[in-house]
């Protein structure tokens, strides 16, 4: 990866290589922005992440040009996610199509963040990896570029724009005031590879008991992702991620069963909590995408897409912006509005979903209901990310789907 243009002025500044940022660098790229990415890790590099990706993940990816880039990884496409409620209920939400067909993606993180980030390089993006972002320099009338370390060396990249992309602890949020201490719920994530799994190859599952859950994606030829998530303060209770882990097993013997038949096949990987907010997703000169623009958890798995898209929206504002040479606050301030319009009703159904989460035995409820009611269709759109999710919203549906 080049290292080239350390010091020089660039147009954007993005801190943070994931999809989020990469993708964001990739549009302005290809726009002939003169575009940095910064990050500290050498790419591909471990992520801690459920790697199973909705329908709409797949419908951004071609738009941005680098489905069959993607599609050449290993990889498998899933028809949807088996919902396992305490009780030993069971109902697939399987995405149904509209005629177009629609699956879900499972790919390893650290494979396609390094593809995503190659296709901003090849575009025209500077990589600055192994780039520790300090801080963001600022004036008086907001981000002016970050302060970067390199093997001890600090260097000021000074640009027009500031792109925050760095994650649920962004530094870039922190730094210009916008970070917000998330609400509820506070939890932590564990992730881990298995391989030798025997399992179903065409959909996800989704285990549920009180206070854990636990996601089983199958990323082919034998290969699963198994994501625990439970409260931050039972794992510190239970005394260190290993613990937690052989703890959540416990209490989901279903998940337990089936990864007796094969092993780990990777390190344990951890985040907490799984929740971000910020005040507002842009200041002058700076605009925050991905995990950095708010995060709420991964149980109905959006990240990836809301990282996509927000990509997408941010290199259109940001062009705007460039266009005019106005980075103000005032100048980027549309770019919450069409926020709030793509993300605003998802939002408020997972906020739903939470609290199914939070006492799954309304799940028990549930899952027979959407078993026989065929409005459980929209719901499994909207959750793919492909239909939007007020029309499940509107009460008379939710009543359909979950009357006695």
């Amino acid at each position: 990866m080049t290292v080239a243009g350390v010091g020089k002025r660039f147009d954007v500044v993005v801190a943070g290589g994931g999809p989020a940022g990469a993708a964001t660098a990739l549009l302005l790229a290809r726009a002939g922005v003169v575009v940095a990415v910064v990050d500290r890790a050498h790419f591909p590099r471990p992520k801690a992440c459920a790697e199973y990706f909705s329908p709409g993940v797949v419908d951004a990816l071609q738009r941005l040009g680098v489905w069959s880039r993607v599609a050449s990884l290993p990889h498998a496409r899933l028809r949807g996610m088996e919902l396992v409620g305490p009780g030993g209920g069971r109902h697939l939400v399987a995405y149904p199509d509209d005629p177009r067909p629609h699956r879900s993606l499972t790919v390893r993180r650290d494979l396609l963040d390094a593809t995503l980030l190659e296709q901003a390089g090849k575009a025209g993006a500077t990589l600055l990896l192994g780039h520790a972002v300090r801080d963001v320099v600022r004036h008086s009338k907001g981000a002016a570029g970050l302060i970067v370390q390199d093997s001890g060396t600090t260097t000021e990249l000074a640009a027009h724009l500031v792109i925050g992309a760095d994650g649920v602890r962004s530094l870039v949020a922190r730094r210009l005031g916008l970070a917000a201490p998330p609400r509820w719920p506070a939890r932590l994530g564990l992730v881990t590879h298995y391989e030798h799994i025997s399992s179903p190859c065409d959909h996800g599952e989704m285990h549920l008991a009180h206070g854990v859950y636990c996601g089983l994606a199958p990323l082919g030829n034998g290969a699963m992702n198994v994501g625990f998530v439970t409260s931050v303060a039972s794992a510190q209770r239970l005394g260190g991620a290993e613990a937690a882990f052989r703890w959540m097993q416990t209490q989901l013997p279903a998940v337990a069963h089936t990864l007796r038949g094969g092993g780990r096949a990777g390190k344990l990987l951890g985040i907490a909590p799984l929740a971000q907010r910020c005040s507002r997703p842009y200041a002058g000169g700076a605009l925050l995408v991905g995990d950095a623009a708010g995060f709420l958890d991964p149980f109905t798995g959006e990240g990836v897409f809301r990282a996509l898209r927000g990509a997408e929206l941010a290199a259109g504002v940001a062009l705007r912006a460039l266009e005019r040479g106005d980075t103000s606050a005032q100048a980027l301030a549309p770019y919450a509005a069409l926020r709030r319009r793509a993300f605003a009703a998802k939002d408020c159904l997972c906020l739903l979903i939470q609290a199914f989460v939070a006492a799954p035995r309304l799940l028990d409820y549930a899952i027979p209901r959407l078993n026989r009611r065929p409005e459980a269709g929209p719901l499994a759109a909207a959750l793919g990310d492909y239909q939007p999710a007020a029309r499940v919203l509107a009460p008379a549906m939710l009543w359909k789907l979950l009357a006695p």
